[in-house]
């Protein structure tokens, strides 16, 4: 018996050691990083039994766990490496470890340097077997929604790296939707769920722009072309300068005016900066406080206006409104407006500021601005583009056939 306790007593020892996996004897390979707007894509050939890190930083070069340099744990390929500054070279260099070793090598540095996108464009397939024209975009932080003509709409998680489909993992149809319901859809909004308007002025909402209700409470009137929310007040427009008001959706829609600000038709309403801006044709462009109270201001346009964003640099504010044959006004204060040289001639039918300005329109026509005097043309395919929005380092525009672009 006297051997046996100096037999068990090794065994506790040897179960109590710790043998660290040796760590990785190759540096990552295929490391290479590639440009976005405000971000970069590292990509690299990924082994599935090691965790890999990568460092970066302003500059032409970078030392792994440097003090003070960022680290990404658990890099997966094609790894975002977001919030990076426009115009600035990052310097990234990778390693890795396995279980619970040290670090491997490094691998050599990289360089890219990040700019802003609008200024290349490629398309995405195009949605549904019958394409329809799609009219509407909307953005939910994760969750892009399009909708269209005879009541398309299609939903697509948001996915930078993704490349087919461009800048969405996949675009599929309602998984429930309202039973005989086939009127034009013109405009969709999110505003803590997907709210998309009727040309009919229907309403339908969708917590996921998956799974589509059809409001009882309707707008009562026809022709509804653009809806949009601020302020606590959702406010609809449309032909005849139509203008609508809810608190709630639930709560009736109440016509602003017994007598329009315009007879105008008007074809969007956005909330720009606190100020709600309503564009529409022949030039016409109302402004309000409030969404309850409008005033007609001189666009010192002629052509339909269609389209409106907004900038604010260093305290200042920048309108940008477009329209028809080019047009591009801009105002400081909403209330005087200044036409700017049309940067291409065709209809331009939406506009949205990103890290930039971003037009699009006709024949696929996109213009793109940093100061949004100055203009540059480009192109993004040969459909009419209806609308475009701005979702973490890219664009994408939506119009006829079907068409989906996207400029990273």
């Amino acid at each position: 018996m006297r051997y046996c306790v100096p037999a068990f007593a090794s065994l506790i020892a040897l179960a109590g050691c710790h043998f660290q996996t040796d760590p990785p004897g190759e540096a990552p390979t295929g490391v290479a990083a590639a440009a976005g707007d405000g971000r970069a894509i590292v990509s690299f050939d990924q082994q599935p039994d090691l965790t890999y890190w990568v460092f970066y930083q302003p500059g032409t070069s970078v030392a792994p766990a440097s003090p003070g340099v960022p680290i990404l744990r658990g890099a997966a390929s094609p790894q975002i490496v977001a919030n990076l500054a426009n115009g600035t070279q990052y310097a990234f260099v990778m390693n890795a470890t396995k279980d619970d070793s040290s670090a491997g090598p490094s691998s050599a540095t990289v360089t890219t340097t990040p700019r802003p996108a609008g200024a290349s464009w490629v398309p995405g397939a195009a949605l549904g077997a019958v394409p329809q024209k799609l009219n509407g975009l909307a953005f939910s932080g994760t969750r892009l929604v399009a909708v269209g003509d005879s009541a398309a709409v299609f939903a697509g998680d948001y996915n930078y790296a993704s490349t087919t489909p461009p800048g969405v993992t996949a675009w599929l149809p309602p998984s429930a939707f309202p039973p005989g319901f086939t009127s034009n859809l013109s405009s969709v909004i999110y505003s803590g769920q997907f709210v998309s308007l009727g040309a009919n002025g229907s309403i339908l909402t969708s917590a996921d722009g998956l799974a589509w209700t059809l409001l009882a409470n309707a707008i009562p009137s026809a022709g509804m072309n653009a809806i949009t929310v601020g302020a606590g007040l959702f406010v609809a427009v449309g032909d005849g300068g139509a203008i609508f008001t809810s608190p709630d959706l639930l709560v009736p829609w109440t016509q602003r005016g017994s007598v329009p600000t315009t007879t105008e038709d008007l074809y969007s309403v956005s909330l720009l900066n606190g100020l709600f801006v309503a564009t529409g044709a022949n030039g016409t462009l109302l402004t309000s406080p409030d969404g309850v109270a409008w005033t007609a201001r001189n666009s010192t346009a002629a052509s339909a206006l269609r389209g409106a964003t907004f900038r604010v640099s260093i305290g200042a504010v920048l309108y940008v409104v477009v329209g028809d044959a080019g047009t591009i006004v801009t105002s400081t204060d909403g209330i005087t407006w200044t036409p700017i040289a049309p940067p291409l001639a065709v209809n331009l039918s939406a506009a949205v500021f990103g890290s930039r300005f971003v037009v699009v329109g006709q024949g696929g026509a996109a213009a793109y601005s940093d100061d949004g005097l100055n203009w540059t043309q480009t192109t993004a395919g040969t459909n009419d583009l209806a609308r475009v929005l701005f979702a973490p380092g890219m664009y994408i525009a939506v119009g006829s056939a079907g068409a989906n672009v996207v400029s990273k």
